[in-house]
């Protein structure tokens, strides 16, 4: 995901999500980030983020969805 978009998803917020917060807890809701995209400009997301394993047991997946609430 940090690779996408040429290196805008590089967002430090996302970033500690996906790393320090969610792999203490399986949900997290309204997790909110403000970042300035380099081709969209400064953007607020509204962050969603679940913790799904794989049918082997062995391997846990996150589902993530995003929401552009900026407008709001």
């Amino acid at each position: 995901m940090y690779d996408l978009g040429n290196g805008q998803w590089s967002i430090p917020q996302l970033r500690t999500l996906l790393e320090e917060i969610l792999p203490q807890k399986t949900v997290l809701d309204g997790f909110s980030v403000t970042h300035d995209f380099p081709t969209i400009g400064r953007r607020t997301l509204l962050l969603n983020a679940r913790q799904v394993r794989q049918a082997s047991g062995k391997d846990r997946l996150i589902l993530l969805a995003m929401e552009d609430v900026t407008e709001k």
